[in-house]
């Protein structure tokens, strides 16, 4: 009988030794997963940090993140939403923030791209929720919809001529067209 060696899961360290070549990495269940995007993806990805950015030149409340910060969830995975909103009580300083940091984001948003598996997807947003995300926005470039979920049973889907809005901003408010 012959002895097999388990890989151990992969970590931090791990995932600061991938190779730096424009791609996005996560660590997820101790794997380290690629996120790859196209073209589409970027463009609303950057049009969503712009709209919230802007709103937050007059309404200081907080900052908004692109995609390029992993943030470790309480389950030990470390994600990158696609467009992250944290208030600024939350916001770390210092040494803390050069690291990965340990704050639940009060907004989380994730951009559809066409090779997303909607189950994996359906997971992500499920993850975030279960860790304290109060609201998880799935904005579909396609279909030109934003979802809006508070938990996986409360969800709003809204259409391009719909106005968007968000607890975590308030006053915050934006037709869904302009993501696109």
């Amino acid at each position: 009988m012959t002895a097999m060696k388990l890989k151990s899961p992969a970590t931090i360290d791990d995932l600061l030794q991938c190779p730096k070549a424009g791609r996005k990495y996560e660590l997820v269940d101790g794997e380290i997963v690629v996120s790859p995007t196209g073209f589409k993806h970027g463009q609303v990805v950057v049009n969503t940090v712009h709209i919230i950015a802007t709103f937050l030149e007059k309404s200081p409340v907080g900052v908004v993140l692109a995609d390029n910060v992993g943030i470790n969830f309480p389950n030990g995975n470390l994600r990158s939403p696609d467009v992250t909103f944290v208030r600024n009580d939350k916001v770390p300083v210092g040494k803390a923030a050069e690291g990965f940091p340990n704050f639940i984001p009060d907004l989380a948003v994730e951009v559809l791209s066409p090779q997303d598996s909607l189950k994996e997807v359906g997971q992500k947003i499920g993850e975030f929720l279960e860790c304290g995300v109060p609201v998880v926005w799935l904005v579909d470039p396609e279909r030109e919809t934003v979802t809006v979920y508070r938990s996986l049973s409360q969800t709003e889907q809204l259409s391009s001529k719909d106005l968007i809005t968000a607890e975590a901003l308030p006053g915050f408010s934006c037709p869904v067209s302009r993501f696109f």
